[in-house]
């Protein structure tokens, strides 16, 4: 039984090794892509006919922020050994709502959905934040 014990913790370790070499990995192609997207977004910036393209750089700045919030949440995870706080999340929850509230182009009824799915979160984050911890 002890030795099927130690081959569950070696099993574990190395799982968990191949997790962060995996996000590691991940997060180098983030890294790559997020260049990309931002040469992309600046060549649209210089452009001649800036009115016509407008919705297409804000659509285009809220992925280079999705792909910036990926790779923090990357190195969040890497520096805690594959583990990220809530916390965390919950701020990346209202950074995503916060992007969706951007790009949503004047249905009040869904501008009034994203502000109160904010604020339940934000009143989330500070009821984990004072009465939890």
């Amino acid at each position: 039984m002890e030795k099927f014990n130690q081959f569950i913790v070696k099993f574990s370790r190395f799982l968990q090794l191949l997790t962060i070499i995996a996000m590691a990995l991940l997060g180098i192609c983030l890294s790559v892509v997020l260049f990309i997207e931002l040469f992309n977004l600046s060549t649209q910036l210089f452009t001649l006919n800036l009115a016509n393209v407008y919705f297409k750089i804000l659509d285009d700045v809220i992925v280079f922020f999705l792909f910036f919030e990926f790779i923090a949440m990357i190195i969040s995870a890497l520096k805690h050994n594959g583990h990220i706080s809530v916390n965390f999340l919950m701020s990346l929850g209202v950074t995503a709502l916060l992007r969706g509230l951007i790009a949503t182009h004047g249905d009040p009824v869904e501008i009034v959905l994203y502000a109160l799915a904010i604020l339940l979160l934000i009143i989330g984050m500070v009821i984990l934040n004072r009465f939890i911890k």
